[in-house]
């Protein structure tokens, strides 16, 4: 895997939303999907090493009983016999939940996390859990880029998108208070949906920024993505006082955007020439199909926007740094040995803030979230890159600095795998109104589906 190959418009990304067909008139069984999907991870697992544990036997009892749902005609949900991967931050009743740490080697929740638990009264095959950083912000973890191995598969959910992105699982979870969701997906070339904040049900989940952490969906297509989605939100709830992910159980029929607000943020001067040049291409592809681009040298109230996003990274720190003390001050009391430079550094970094300091961070977050509500109207969707470019090279993860922004602000945001920069992934993002996952997801089935000529 050290001589990339990748092209987005043949690269084989497993889907099961229309898999199903064949289960219900007997030409294929969720058990034999299984056992597809397990011959793919073997065959690349010594090199990607995207699982901490496969749970195999519980997998394959899981599908017999799904199989036997399908033949009866009575499949229990659309996610029924679905092979899934879990985050190794995510609580799972039947298998270790060691958020990436020693300290927590051999943990074993009594409980499945809300997530989990609804996907699993649905039918879900949970395969295992896959591989993810310390406490999900410490040092790079041993999973490789699918792609090429030499390079990062990024941040925290490194383990899930390399998994779903090196077309061996249809769809996982991760998690997100960064770039952890969608910076892996833009490098290991899987979709991926971090919705509105609130949308999804956190319980049962690690968190280390309570105010910006999402559960991240990945998946081989957006129908997946989005049922996947639907089915946690309908059955587990969004967060306590939130009303969580709404619409069909269906995925949204493609929507063409009349109008997108391109956005360069923070992100564009840390962006590669290359990748430079293949947005610009694609850019020019959409207005070639009439879709209205309009950007910072177009409108006054777009630059200002801009200029509040050019300070995202240091607002994003600031919270971060004030939210995560807790419980990560009583892990290096305790145990200081066992906490990751990364961790320790951020620690020191939290010591000079202050409470004030944090409310007035919270405040600024307030004006930034109606400045997007109100920008948001006069558009689809915004569009930019998921990342400055591929992965790099080595193990460092790359950087977030195109996705802070959504993980502050909390408006949904997508990584769609539609480009290739030096025979690898790099994906779009497209980030849409608070609340409006289900539109934002009609319009980035569009740009695929436009994109591909499918």
């Amino acid at each position: 895997m050290s001589s990339p190959n990748y092209d987005p418009r043949t690269h084989d990304l497993i889907t099961y939303h229309d898999a199903v067909a064949k289960f219900s008139d007997g030409s294929d069984t969720p058990r034999d999907y299984l056992e597809r999907c397990l011959e793919r991870i073997d065959a690349i697992e010594n090199e990607v090493m995207a699982w901490e544990i496969l749970n195999r036997d519980a997998a394959r009892e899981a599908a017999e009983e799904a199989g036997a749902r399908y033949k009866a005609g009575a499949p229990l949900s659309l996610v029924d016999g679905m092979p899934i991967g879990i985050k190794d931050l995510i609580e799972t009743v039947d298998m270790p939940t060691e958020y990436g740490s020693e300290l927590f080697k051999g943990h074993q929740p009594i409980r499945d996390a809300a997530s989990v638990n609804a996907l699993r009264k649905g039918g879900a095959v949970i395969i295992g859990k896959t591989v993810t950083v310390t406490f999900g912000g410490g040092d790079p973890a041993r999973t490789r880029n699918p792609h090429d191995t030499p390079r990062t598969p990024g941040g925290s959910s490194s383990g899930t998108a390399a998994a779903v992105g090196g077309g061996t699982i249809p769809g996982a979870l991760g998690t997100h208070a960064r770039g952890s969701t969608i910076r892996p997906a833009s490098f290991c070339g899987s979709y991926a949906l971090k919705a509105t904040f609130g949308a999804l049900n956190r319980q049962g989940v690690f968190s280390a920024a309570q105010s910006m952490d999402h559960l991240g969906i990945f998946g081989g297509d957006l129908s997946d993505v989005w049922i996947m989605s639907r089915h946690i939100s309908k059955h587990g709830g969004g967060d306590p006082g939130y009303p969580g992910l709404h619409g069909a159980d269906r995925p949204p029929a493609p929507r063409r955007p009349a109008r997108l607000i391109r956005l360069e943020t923070a992100g564009w001067d840390q962006t590669d020439d290359a990748t430079k040049a293949t947005f610009e291409d694609f850019i020019g592809s959409l207005t070639d199909k009439g879709v209205e681009i309009f950007g910072r040298a177009d409108d006054p109230s777009i630059e200002a926007y801009e200029q509040v996003f050019a300070d995202m990274p240091e607002l994003w720190r600031s919270l971060y740094r004030f939210e995560f003390q807790w419980p990560m001050l009583q892990y290096k009391e305790r145990y200081p040995d066992q906490i990751p430079p990364r961790l320790l550094m951020g620690l020191k970094e939290a010591e000079g803030l202050s409470q004030a300091e944090y409310r007035e961070a919270l405040n600024r977050r307030v004006r930034i979230r109606d400045l997007h509500r109100q920008l948001a109207l006069r558009a689809d969707a915004f569009i930019t890159l998921s990342s400055p470019g591929p992965g790099p090279v080595g193990m460092d993860q790359g950087s977030a600095v195109f996705n802070e922004g959504s993980s502050v602000v909390g408006m949904p945001s997508l990584s769609l795998p539609l480009l290739a920069v030096d025979n690898v992934p790099v994906g779009i993002q497209i980030l849409g109104q608070f609340d409006e996952d289900e539109r934002l997801t009609a319009v980035g089935r569009w740009l695929a589906e436009e994109h591909f000529g499918r």
